[in-house]
């Protein structure tokens, strides 16, 4: 009676019941349960709901950012290649000039003085009569010709200060140049790096005047295209946004495929993204 009862009961909760004899130990069958336990498939579909909510946005914002921060540095790494390209061509030119300037080998060094002036008949005689009305008055004496090396030397000093960026020592060196050799070689140079050291030092006045001297008074010299240019560039930092158009389309005209043309485009193409 007891074990139909128990029987009943097992079977209300669908468990099996299988009797025993006396004497059997009694087991059960064990079936594990299938509640709360998730499947791989249902694990795999959590996993692509949550991948396809906010963190694939938040990865497809951070991708866009560092794009966009590529492009950035990659536009900053094309505008110090031109620079470094205009750089190392004013040196080439520069050079070449001085090489082409140089005496050659084998050329006879000039001579240590002029030849001088033969006296005017009666000049310092004492007790000797005046030169007569219309008489020519002697030319003075020609200045000793320039040391070629000295005059070198000094430009290069300056040169170097502006490299070291000591701006400063290399306006005054450069001043003293162009003071010392107003004319000849190296002086459209010494004007144009002057102009720049008073530039980087953001004197606008003092640059414009030393980049249009290069202009007005060196209108041969390969420094003439970077001139204009940054004649634009200081238009463009005072505001004179139009002056600064007029200046630059004209490097862009009159030098075509240069360095100076194409650092010009570039800020053109710079203030119509801004829209001035």
């Amino acid at each position: 009676m007891n074990c139909r009862i128990i029987a009943a009961g097992l079977m209300a909760l669908g468990l099996a019941y299988a009797p025993v004899s006396p004497g059997q130990p009694f087991t059960q069958p064990y079936e594990e349960p299938s509640y709360g336990v998730a499947t791989l498939e249902e694990r795999v579909a959590k996993l692509e709901k949550r991948l396809s909510g906010n963190t694939l946005i938040d990865m497809s914002n951070r991708i866009e950012k560092l794009q966009a921060e590529v492009l950035r540095l990659r536009g900053q790494v094309e505008e110090l290649s031109h620079n470094l390209e205009r750089t190392q061509k004013q040196q080439r030119d520069m050079y070449t000039d001085l090489d082409q300037r140089l005496p050659k080998p084998g050329t006879p060094a000039p001579e240590a003085g002029a030849a001088p002036q033969p006296p005017i008949p009666g000049e310092g005689q004492a007790g000797s009569a005046a030169p007569p009305p219309g008489a020519v008055p002697a030319p003075p004496p020609a200045p000793p010709p320039v040391d070629p090396a000295v005059r070198q030397a000094a430009y290069q000093k300056a040169f170097n200060l502006l490299k070291e960026a000591k701006y400063a020592d290399a306006i005054k060196e450069f001043k003293n140049f162009v003071a010392t050799y107003p004319s000849g070689d190296f002086t459209d140079n010494a004007y144009y790096w002057l102009a720049e050291a008073y530039y980087v030092n953001r004197d606008f006045p003092a640059a414009r005047d030393n980049f249009q001297k290069v202009v007005k008074e060196f209108p041969k010299s390969a420094k003439v295209a970077d001139a204009y240019l940054k004649l634009g560039f200081i238009e463009y930092e005072n505001g004179q946004y139009a002056a600064a158009k007029d200046l630059l389309n004209d490097v862009v005209k009159r030098y075509p495929g240069t360095s100076a043309a194409k650092m010009a485009e570039k800020r053109l193409e710079r203030m119509r993204q801004e829209k001035h």
